[in-house]
């Protein structure tokens, strides 16, 4: 194997359906023989593709291969571009009761869904993380029933919505310093949902997403009869050290008790 191919960090590349970039992680001394767990991985808002392939080292050089996905919407800060995010679906408790207070009627966006042949965000967002996952399968040895969601932020968000929703799909959730989002049935799917396993790590100085409010997904999650694993951390909002290495902890114990 070239050199090149074992050091590398990341391929970047683009899917077809969603049109969303991508960034992979290649374990180092990646062996084409071994069936990897996948971890797809949801950014935070303002960030990009790289912000979580940059943190893959902390977790394992060898243990997973990554996809690294980019939100499909771009982030304005004081009028300048400023990362990417995933969506008004997926926003920040504090930020969506603000937009609801300026939403349109429930019967207008009926009308507009109705009437108007632009494709749902959702829907489009949805297609593009399989076709995302189903070129990398076609890329690289991925072992098809070890395949995590991991978000961080309005990341984790997506990464509940999406395995929430398909859980049959995925071995499991893993959410860091996010949060359930605001509108979603997260138990809508109970009984398949009981067999995906959930870890939720939060900073206990989180100002922007109280771990209180991690708390109570924790619990409203448990109440329905799911596996959620739940740790606090001293410090903010950012990913640190103590909580990759407990991801991936978290990420082995799983793959070997299923083993």
């Amino acid at each position: 194997m070239s050199s090149d191919r074992l050091n590398a960090p990341s391929i970047e590349t683009t899917t077809g359906a969603g049109a969303l970039v991508e960034a992979r992680f290649i374990p180092r001394q990646y062996e084409p023989n071994y069936a990897y767990p996948l971890l797809v991985l949801f950014h935070a808002r303002g960030g990009d593709e790289g912000q979580m392939v940059r943190s893959m080292p902390a977790m394992s050089w060898r243990n997973y291969v990554g996809l690294s996905l980019r939100g499909p919407e771009p982030v304005l800060r004081r009028g300048c571009a400023d990362g990417f995010g995933w969506g008004p679906a997926f926003a920040r408790p504090d930020r969506l009761a603000s937009r609801r207070s300026t939403a349109l009627p429930e019967a207008e966006l009926f009308h507009r869904r109705l009437h108007e042949a632009s494709p749902d965000p959702l829907d489009l967002l949805e297609d593009g993380v399989f076709a995302a996952i189903r070129q990398t399968r076609r890329a690289l040895h991925v072992h098809s029933e070890r395949i995590f969601l991991v978000g961080c932020g309005e990341g984790a968000a997506v990464a509940y919505w999406l395995g929430l929703s398909a859980p049959e799909r995925f071995a499991g959730v893993v959410a860091i310093n996010g949060w359930i989002p605001g509108g979603f049935r997260p138990l809508a799917r109970l009984k398949a949902c009981r067999d995906l396993r959930i870890l939720v790590v939060h900073g206990e100085w989180n100002a922007r997403v109280p771990v209180r409010a991690a708390r109570r997904d924790v619990a409203i999650l448990r109440a329905g009869g799911l596996r959620v694993a739940f740790q606090s951390y001293p410090c903010a909002h950012r990913l640190t050290s103590p909580m990759l290495s407990d991801v991936d902890t978290w990420l082995i114990n799983h793959c070997t008790d299923e083993a």
